[in-house]
């Protein structure tokens, strides 16, 4: 056989897997703001009305929550997400390659298994035509798959919150231990219009309001936010009732990014399952679930419920968008407190 034949050959191959790769790789158009207006409510005396916007977000018909931002001037598309801690944004998408850096290269996995990785920098930010101001968010330049999922939601370089849908996630929940990354967005506006707020989460009408006045929130169960050793304002502590499988304790989540129903994140697997490899699931169907925290309680009954292994002291349980329809979130930063209001105590979840 000929040299002449064998390096024809390895060129042949190697054609056919920058095919191959050229052919995985869909192209995708980055997503367009819409055009939202905020609105002074009651002549600002009630607080500031940003409109959110619904969006599907997932070939499977899931929908998420969006709204658009301004970063370094620019008109960005971001998912809201009341589970995560910190603006995150694909590189591209930003204005300019470089922004001051603001902190190490640091990762994110999801119950989606995907994953997304990139470098802490320093971003000009402002929403509803506030003033801009500086914060740290995540440059994600990476959007893969857990190496247990190789083909999950993110397999082609992207999904729908870092990619078709959106350009990223704005998180804008209770502070995380395990997520040090980045600036709380709306905590960071200008004079402190970020340091209570108030998110309704139903698909057919989202909104959020700054600086809500007592008028608005005044039906809200108010529980004390837990804190840190360092001061941080972190979940509160909450207790489930999954049908007869399992009572269990911790953190509670209330994530409009969360794709299941109700997600438990347990470090040590229940007698009646199987032990598993950390983000494998142990148990996953429709239970009567019953949910506690602090004075407020409600029951979803026959919800979508996933049980599934966390690394070791990363404990908590997810209450996601779907069931969140009924339940308005008040953030109350200023003093600590998460308030949750529901026009009902009791609903059924399944078709």
């Amino acid at each position: 056989m000929s040299v002449h034949f064998i390096r024809r050959m390895a060129g042949f191959a190697g054609a056919l897997i920058a095919l191959a790769l050229t052919a995985c790789s869909t192209p995708i158009s980055t997503p367009v703001p819409p055009e939202t207006q905020a609105s002074l409510i009651n002549q600002g005396r009630d607080g500031l009305l940003v409109p959110l916007r619904t969006e599907r977000s997932d070939a499977h018909g899931r929908s998420s929550i969006g709204l658009p931002v301004q970063m370094d001037g620019k008109a960005v598309y971001l998912m809201l997400d009341t589970g995560t801690h910190g603006t995150r944004v694909l590189s591209s998408v930003l204005p300019r390659s470089n922004y001051p850096a603001a902190g190490a290269r640091s990762t994110l996995a999801f119950a989606t298994d995907a994953q997304v990785s990139g470098a802490a920098v320093t971003v000009p930010f402002s929403i509803g035509g506030t003033k801009p101001m500086n914060i740290d968010v995540q440059a994600v330049d990476e959007v893969s798959c857990l190496k247990i999922n190789k083909h999950c939601v993110a397999q082609d370089g992207y999904t729908g919150e870092f990619g078709w849908a959106f350009s990223g996630i704005l998180g804008v929940g209770a502070d995380d231990p395990r997520d040090p990354c980045c600036t709380q967005p709306l905590r960071a506006l200008p004079a402190n219009i970020g340091q209570r707020y108030l998110v309704r989460a139903q698909l057919d009408r989202p909104f959020l309001v700054l600086s809500p006045s007592n008028a608005l929130t005044k039906n809200f169960t108010l529980v004390a936010l837990a804190t840190g050793q360092d001061g941080s304002a972190r979940w509160p502590v909450g207790c489930v009732q999954v049908g007869s499988k399992m009572r269990f304790c911790a953190p509670v989540v209330f994530s409009t990014g969360g794709t299941d129903m109700i997600r438990v994140e347990t470090d040590k697997a229940p007698d009646w399952a199987s032990d598993v490899d950390e983000h494998m699931t142990l148990a996953q169907g429709n239970y009567d679930v019953v949910l506690g925290v602090g004075d407020w309680a409600h029951r979803f009954n026959d919800a979508q419920t996933t049980i599934v292994k966390t690394a070791k002291g990363a404990n908590r349980i997810v209450v996601g968008l779907m069931s969140l329809q009924n339940i308005d979130l008040l953030f109350d930063f200023a003093h600590g407190q998460l308030g949750l209001r529901a026009s009902r105590d009791v609903e059924r979840m399944g078709s």
